[in-house]
This record gives structure tokens, C-alpha cells and sequence, in this order.
């Protein structure tokens, strides 16, 4: 048997050791964001961003989020859905009292 085997067999033994070291927790990697608009009412900022699941198999995702918190969140089976249902929500959101934000202005 090799020595890389029984090292890897060592690591994965140390690994389940009560006080083995934890492994950093996830952090969640930005979509691409498609608009941010601020309510003229609360001044609250809101983002919509679409997360590409595709290589999962899970399609595209819209997020709506307000201070990194999702408020809303809807999954589409193609690119092109997606990009319009978070156009769709742009425009309900302008019609209803919000303006566009620059990135460095939020």
C-alpha cells in the first residue's frame, strides 16, 4: 500500500474526531445583480439578483433582498424567464413610488 493511502486514511480518520477542527462555513457567493432601486416612502434599498443553479440542475433563481436578506426569492427553468420575472418585478416597483440606485449610492 501507498503512503499517500494511509495518509489520506489518517486525515479522514482525524476528521471525525470529536474535537477535529471545523471546517470554515459557507459563505454565499453573490448573484448577478440586475437592479437596485430605493422605496421613496422608507428609503429601504432593494436588490434583485439571478443565481445561475442550471449545472445543478436547478435553474435560474431570483432573489429579491433588502440589507442582504431575501425577501423574495422565485426559481425559473431558463435564463430568459427569470431575467423577466425580475424585470416584471422592476417595473412593479417603479410604478409603485421607487427610483433606481447606483451600486455606490446604496
Amino acid at each position: 500500500m501507498s503512503d499517500d493511502g494511509d495518509d489520506e486514511r489518517t486525515r479522514q480518520q482525524r476528521a471525525l474526531l470529536h474535537n477535529a477542527p471545523m471546517a470554515a462555513p459557507r459563505q454565499p457567493q453573490p448573484g448577478d445583480e440586475v437592479w437596485r432601486l430605493r422605496d421613496n416612502e422608507t428609503g429601504r434599498v432593494q436588490t434583485c439578483e439571478l443565481r445561475d443553479n442550471s449545472r445543478a440542475g436547478a435553474g435560474w433563481e431570483v432573489q429579491i433582498l433588502e440589507a442582504g436578506e431575501i425577501l423574495v426569492s422565485r426559481r425559473c427553468e431558463k435564463e430568459r424567464e427569470a431575467r423577466y420575472v425580475a424585470e416584471a418585478a422592476r417595473k412593479d416597483s417603479l410604478r409603485t413610488g421607487s427610483t433606481p440606485v447606483d451600486k455606490g449610492d446604496a
